[in-house]
């Protein structure tokens, strides 16, 4: 059994998050929360971790349908942009499906990247 398979997907106003193992996380609608990373942080980093226990070689983050975060969500993307980064070598690449309509994924998700080492790819999906 896939350690995605156990994860517990939190309930979060205006937001739907779904996994779809072996390698699918989809986030749609809005994190505008004033501390999601009380919520969702410990629920991303537990992604990364069953990710790593599964041994995915890619795995998706599809965020074409998230259309909008304040600044304090944008502080998961680069913590997961950081837990990559540390891990030496890196088990696994982060694929992130983005939006072209939404300028924020744009210049959020090209600066979450560099700071990655290269462990992020970005894919404008739509």
């Amino acid at each position: 059994m896939s350690k995605l398979d156990t994860l517990v997907v939190p309930q979060v106003d205006s937001l739907v998050v779904s996994i779809a193992p072996p390698n699918l996380l989809r986030l749609q609608g809005t994190i505008t929360m004033q501390e999601p990373s009380r919520v969702l942080g410990g629920f991303l980093r537990a992604v990364h971790e069953a990710v790593v226990a599964d041994a995915v070689r890619v795995f998706e983050l599809d965020v074409t349908e998230l259309k909008f975060v304040n600044s304090s969500a944008i502080r998961l993307f680069l913590d997961w942009a950081g837990w990559l980064k540390a891990m030496s070598p890196a088990t696994y690449r982060l694929k992130i499906l983005t939006c072209r309509k939404f300028t924020w994924q744009k210049t959020s998700f090209v600066a979450i990247t560099a700071l990655a080492g290269g462990h992020i790819e970005l894919v404008a999906a739509s």
